[in-house]
């Protein structure tokens, strides 16, 4: 898929949403934000899986797909704070979101943006060959993992 087409459709489904939710009662509202920040997380696994599988050997190495996948990622992650402005706990929505996302925002926000910019430094180090790539990688992962481990529910 394009990215620029990916862009346009998460734009075009914003405004849809943003103009849906002036309207909704509050429930609805809870429910289209949960449903976006899902939809958003899934996305960002969809582009880090091709990496997940090469830093396992599963796949063979490809600088160009590293690069490409972990800037879209880096995008992909600046955008979680916005995401998560509306709390929802109190909605009755299921959500794998703990309390500790909107108790202690400035934390969840510096995570976030902490992940964006391991995403923006592994897509340059795929530059460097695997070894780069697998270092890299590593802080990426630790990146997105310390948010995960402080406000994602264990499955």
């Amino acid at each position: 898929m394009n990215f620029r087409f990916l862009i346009l459709f998460a734009t075009a489904l914003s405004i849809f949403f943003s103009a849906h939710t002036w309207s909704a009662d509050d429930q609805e509202r809870a429910q289209i934000a949960v449903d976006t920040r899902q939809g958003l997380l899934k996305v960002i696994g969809y582009y880090i899986g091709p990496m997940v599988g090469m830093a396992r050997g599963q796949i063979d190495y490809d600088a160009d797909l590293v690069a490409a996948n972990a800037q879209k990622m880096g995008q992909l992650t600046a955008m979680i704070p916005d995401l998560f402005k509306m709390d929802t706990r109190d909605s009755g929505v299921a959500s794998d979101g703990l309390d500790g996302i909107w108790d202690n925002t400035e934390d969840f926000n510096n995570k976030a943006s902490t992940a964006s910019q391991r995403a923006f430094e592994l897509a340059e180090a795929a530059k460097g060959g695997k070894g780069a790539f697998m270092q890299a990688f590593g802080a990426a992962g630790g990146a997105c993992k310390s948010c995960h481990d402080n406000y994602r529910q264990k499955q």
